[in-house]
């Protein structure tokens, strides 16, 4: 297998995991926790995960995933208030503009072109045509695929929510950034262990453990588990492994792809028939993808 099939393959199955988000959220908030509640207990848990992963990796190969060399403890630090920074205005905004699930993801969607601008203007990185075309394909494709245009609905709008939805993409282009530097001396088990266990101990301060055990109902705590293995662990060990393989630009790119997941979720198990401009956005986006793939092009190598 190639760098760039196996960094190809991870961002797949990250984008994969993530786009069961859509009605798992919606359902948590309808049961009554809130951001802060969601985010300490789903970071518990994937914390706990990776640790035990890393564990195991230590018992059976002698490998210490755990150390951080002194000079690299900064980076690590930052990048975990970035993470937690993202997530707090990220689901602050979807409590805010929920329902309104197209504006959610259209405002996060815009991190891709942002990553794609600075690092060709800050740190020089070169696009081919291909990699333009798919760039924009994939954005006016999703644009089409959430059904932002043409049907802009302004239900649930108002100026706090997309402030921090437009805070949310911003901050995701830091923490890609950041986190891609880390990526060229240690592992993705690494960075996301520490990120996750500094994201449950930012949030956790915001409100009282019995604040947080009053809102999890039982139904509550199942989505909340199901969100940490397969939206957390999963989702963001795939993300960190495909930006160690393709870099961070090639990866925002191909989670344009993440519509393509959610409609056909949508169509097998919520009887969603999409329409002829979904089917335009999700053609739009696969040909960036394809585009993306058959150019090959690592700019990020770890070796």
């Amino acid at each position: 297998m190639t760098k760039f099939l196996k960094g190809f393959l991870a961002i797949t199955a990250a984008v994969f995991a993530w786009s069961t988000l859509e009605v798992t959220g919606s359902f948590i908030f309808a049961e009554g926790a809130g951001p802060v509640s969601v985010l300490s207990v789903r970071f518990l848990i994937a914390t706990l995960l990776f640790a035990g992963v890393m564990l195991w990796k230590k018992q059976t190969t002698g490998e210490n995933l755990f150390a951080v060399e002194k000079e690299d403890r900064k980076k690590f630090l930052l990048n975990g208030v970035i993470l937690a920074a993202h997530l707090l205005v990220y689901w602050f905004a979807w409590e805010l503009l929920d329902p309104n699930l197209p504006v959610i993801y259209a405002l996060f969607y815009i991190y891709p072109f942002i990553l794609c601008l600075i690092s060709i203007f800050y740190y020089g990185e070169k696009f081919s045509k291909n990699r333009k075309l798919a760039l924009g394909l994939g954005t006016l494709g999703c644009a089409f695929a959430i059904e932002l245009i043409p049907a802009f609905s302004l239900e649930a709008l108002n100026t706090k929510g997309v402030l921090l939805g437009v805070a949310a993409g911003l901050s995701w282009v830091a923490y890609l950034l950041v986190g891609q530097d880390i990526m060229r001396k240690y592992k993705p088990l690494t960075i996301v262990f520490y990120d996750f266990l500094q994201v449950f101990v930012y949030v956790s301060l915001f409100q009282s453990p019995m604040t947080t055990l009053s809102e999890v109902t039982f139904n509550g705590l199942l989505a909340i588990a199901y969100i940490s293995v397969v939206a957390s662990f999963i989702a963001y060990l795939c993300y960190w492994i495909a930006v160690k393989n393709i870099g961070a630009t090639n990866t925002g790119i191909a989670e344009l792809g993440t519509p393509i997941f959610g409609v056909t979720l949508g169509y097998f198990f919520l009887s969603m028939s999409p329409s002829l401009w979904q089917i335009a956005g999700l053609v739009m986006i696969s040909s960036g993808l394809y585009l993306i793939y058959n150019e090959k092009q690592v700019v990020y190598d770890q070796s």
